[in-house]
């Protein structure tokens, strides 16, 4: 009789067991969806469940189509969910707010540095890079998918500190509402597309045109962007519509670098996408970007990267 009891008590104590890991197993799931979301990039392969409890300070509400952070801390973030200086590709529209500290991120080849009070819109299929950052700094984020009918963003808007004010007030009201439920889609969505058009008519962006040179060198980013796997300079001349030789002297004197250093930056940026995500073979890429023969295209990356794209692509 003892014996049974026993028996019977271990039975319990196990499936108590068993129960408990289930649920720590879906808080898990639940924790990791909202967060992938919420980076939304190209998948990173492993990341450390450790990493989801540096967010316990941030505030995360989170839905198919939408997502609000806020007082996000980005030294948790670096070497957990992100790497400094790799790049990703955010698949919806990306607002990044600094509350504290700097952010210096490039975003398809241009480069910001995004200080307390400041926020920049950065527009889906971008790629990122986060090039460094002061170790207090805390970003609110906020991600969202805008309809077809709506206009998009082809590049960057940066929102200068004299507009922190409204811009606390709506990330606030966003916040807010989507916190309660029922989840009001209807009046979040309204006011996302609110946000959007003030952003456009009182950003300050750096990049923008200050004459025909700014503009011709910001139309060869833009085409390096829609282009990546080209690495032919005449390609991009006849583009635009100009010389390959006026072309390269612009290049040069508005940024400073080389359109070819501009070019194989571009291509290297695809290769480690490529690598990362896509689950095709070296050869296959060298072949997507439009190498020769797989030897130079392994040439061209280690020279870049300092790494073979085998090696690279062990780290992820």
């Amino acid at each position: 009789m003892q014996s049974s009891v026993f028996l019977s008590g271990w039975l319990l104590s196990c499936i108590g067991y068993l129960l408990s890991f289930q649920c720590l197993f879906l808080v898990y799931l639940a924790n990791y969806s909202t967060l992938y979301y919420l980076c939304n990039m190209i998948p990173i392969k492993k990341i450390a469940i450790g990493a989801l409890a540096e967010f316990k300070d941030a505030t995360l509400i989170s839905y198919p189509d939408f997502a609000i952070n806020r007082g996000v801390e980005v030294a948790a973030a670096i070497g957990r969910v992100m790497e400094l200086g790799e790049p990703y590709r955010f698949m919806e529209n990306r607002i990044v707010r600094v509350l504290r500290g700097f952010l210096r991120i490039s975003i398809n080849l241009r480069e910001y540095r995004i200080s307390e009070g400041e926020a920049l819109y950065i527009g889906q299929n971008s790629v990122a890079e986060i090039l460094d950052y002061d170790a207090s700094s805390v970003v609110d984020l906020l991600g969202f998918r805008l309809s077809a009918e709506n206009e998009n963003i082809k590049e960057e808007h940066l929102v200068s500190s004299a507009n922190e004010r409204w811009m606390e007030e709506y990330f606030r009201l966003i916040y807010t509402i989507s916190a309660t439920q029922p989840f009001d889609r209807r009046s979040v969505g309204h006011l996302l597309l609110s946000l959007h058009y003030r952003i456009l008519n009182s950003s300050v962006g750096s990049h923008h045109a200050k004459g025909r040179r700014e503009a011709l060198f910001r139309l060869f980013i833009e085409q390096l962007n829609t282009h990546r796997g080209k690495h032919d300079f005449a390609f991009y001349a006849e583009k635009m519509n100009i010389s390959p030789q006026y072309l390269s002297r612009l290049v040069f004197e508005v940024s400073g670098t080389a359109a070819s250093d501009w070019i194989n930056r571009a291509v290297t940026l695809q290769a480690k996408l490529l690598l990362r995500s896509s689950g095709l073979t070296i050869e296959h890429i060298a072949d997507e970007l439009n190498f020769s023969t797989t030897p130079y295209f392994c040439r061209f990356f280690k020279r870049e990267v300092g790494i073979t794209p085998t090696a690279y692509r062990k780290r992820w």
